[in-house]
Parts: C-alpha cells; structure tokens; sequence
C-alpha cells in the first residue's frame, strides 16, 4: 500500500529552520518505503543534502506569498498534473489554503501545523488531515480552525538523539539558533550580552541563523562585542550547528510552535534557557528541564544567564532529565513511526 504510493512534501524553503529539518528526516525516512518523495520549495542550503540523499527537488518559481496566490496556485496544479502523487504533505497554510481548491483531487491533503495561529485564515484551512507538532499546537487546531476533530492527530517533533554529547571545554559558549529577526529576541539577547561583557565570566556567543545581519553586525561592532560573538556561515550539518554550544538561548515572543532547536539541543545535554512561548512549554519546564525567562528585559536576561554561566556544572540533572523527556515523547523514531502509521490510514480507503 505505501510502497505503491509517491508523496510530495511542499514547503516555503529547504533553508535553516525546523520545518526544513522536520520535512528532510520525513523525505529520508520515507523515501525508501513508497514508490517515490518529491519536495517542492523555494530552494536553499538544504536542497544539497536532498540531492545526496537521491530526493528529488522541485524548486518553486513563485515565491510562497499570498500577494501570488494566482501564479502560486497554477505552479501549484501543473506540478500535480505533472505526477500522480497519493499524498500531498504541507508545512505551511497557505500551500493548504491553496490545494483545497483543485478540482478533482486524487491525493490526500495532509498538513502539519508548526506554529500556533489565531487569525481568520486559521478557520479558512480544509485538509483531508491535519497533524500538530505538540500538545499547545493541538489544542491551537482544535480551538481556531473549522477542522473536525477527528481529522487532527498530534504527533510530536521527533529529533535523533547522538551517542556522543555536547561537553563543557573551557569557555562556556552560549548558543542563538533560528531566524534573525527581532521577534526572535535576537536583540535582546545582545543587550543582556553587552551588559555581561565587562563582568569577566568568560564566556562567548555563538549566533547561528538567518536573515538580515546588517543591523546584527553594526551593534557588535559598535559596542565591540566582536571578541565574543560570532556568526559562522550557516550550516545544514546538524552536528555542526551545535558543535561547542553549552548553553542556547531563545527569548523569544512569537506566539510560535515548538522549536525544533530546543529538542536537538536537549539531545546534545545543552541546556535550553527560554521564554515560554506558543509551544516551548510543552517540552521546557523551569528547573526541570530547562531554564525559563520571566522577562525579556535585556537586565534580567543578563541576570539569568550570569547565573547559570556561573552555575553551570550543577544542572547535570536538568540535563539528564531533558534528555530523557526527548527520547521518551520526542524522538525521531517515534516520529517517524507514528507518521508511517497516519500515512497508511489516509491511504488505505483511498486504494481499497
């Protein structure tokens, strides 16, 4: 039955980013088990890795924005008309809004809901299926969207866990993982490390993401804070993304999902030390398996991180049971299983 089936996954881009990562370990996982897997993205640095790993890519003309819902939903149908596909796996809403509408449809629409939305568009989405990323997420769907209840499953972000953990050496280095923008917290981040730059902790900041880096680039070199922070070039090696990070910081406001960086950072015994936002709460809880911001005043963020730099080796614990928490609900096998699973389901009335 799935060995038969061909899936396309389509997604905004192949670039740094959970949903990209998310979307590779299906493509891989999978590509063995049906007749073929397809991803359609705008491209990026993660369209390499699809190519070694004999995954086809097609890349999008249009750029996914709903100013070119027109042109977006005719690239849309000829890439349909151009395979049979069975399943049609989205990561975003406005591929889903989009798909709903073609005529005839022979695949099964599945989307997977990353983030936590509240605005009418959330009620505009039809799938045939909907998946949620983390328990907020669920509850999300099942609150501001129209699909029926027993359309949604929740299957939590699955991440591999190493057999060789991340190791304090030397200089504690803090960790910044995700998009460059202000809502990320980015700069508050370098605020509370300007402020900690003349307290002598011995410590240094690692910025690994992106986006628009002028105005990043501009405050370190103003306050001369280039002795401690760096932005290497961005990787697509996971190992390498958090390669010498101890400690990563997310202060976040966006009302978002669960960030992937946090589950691959727990399985690296990194600790995670965040706000609380959309669906961090669902792995992050304070003292426990992480370390939670109750401000996102640049001051107390400097006060916390002063903290756990000079506190550092007593959170072997906190470490510990973030790790296990990871492998028990949020593994990549796990994933990956549960997925074959809802796959099989879908496809299952579609060719008796």
């Amino acid at each position: 039955m799935l060995k038969q089936s061909k899936i396309l996954y389509v997604i905004k881009t192949m670039d740094i980013g959970g949903a990209e990562r998310f979307t590779f370990n299906l493509a891989n996982y999978f590509k063995d088990k049906t007749a073929s897997v397809t991803v359609a993205s705008a491209g990026g640095i993660f369209t390499d890795k699809l190519e070694q790993s004999g995954i086809k890519h097609i890349k999008l003309k249009t750029p996914p924005e709903i100013k070119n819902f027109i042109s977006l939903y005719k690239e849309l149908s000829q890439i349909l008309k151009d395979d049979d596909y069975s399943i049609v796996h989205c990561q975003h809403r406005i591929f889903t809004f989009l798909l709903q509408f073609i005529p005839q449809k022979k695949f099964i629409l599945l989307y997977t809901a990353h983030n936590v939305f509240t605005d009418l568009f959330q009620k505009c989405i039809y799938p045939d299926h909907a998946a949620a990323v983390s328990t907020s997420i669920l509850d999300n769907l099942r609150s501001y969207s129209f699909i029926k209840k027993n359309k949604i499953s929740q299957i939590n972000l699955g991440v591999k866990v190493p057999e060789i953990y991340n190791t304090r050496n030397g200089t504690i280095t803090l960790g910044f993982i995700g998009r460059l923008i202000n809502e990320k917290g980015i700069f508050n981040l370098l605020e509370s490390v300007k402020i900690l730059s003349s307290e002598n902790l011995g410590f240094k900041l690692i910025i690994k993401g992106q986006g628009d880096l002028t105005k990043i680039t501009s405050y370190i070199k103003h306050y001369n804070l280039s002795a401690i922070v760096s932005i290497p070039p961005p990787a697509s090696d996971v190992e390498e993304i958090y390669h010498d990070i101890n400690i990563l910081v997310l202060p976040t406001w966006l009302n978002e999902g669960l960030p992937l960086s946090i589950l691959e950072a727990a399985a690296r015994k990194i600790l995670i030390v965040s706000t609380g936002a959309g669906g961090i709460k669902d792995f992050l809880r304070d003292r426990q398996t992480g370390v939670m911001l109750d401000s996102l005043d640049p001051v107390s963020i400097a006060r916390k991180l002063k903290e756990v730099i000079t506190n550092y080796d007593s959170y072997s614990s906190i470490l510990d049971n973030a790790l296990n928490k990871v492998k028990d609900e949020f593994s990549l096998e796990l994933m990956n299983k549960k997925y074959e699973a809802l796959y099989c389901e879908l496809l299952e009335p579609k060719l008796s």
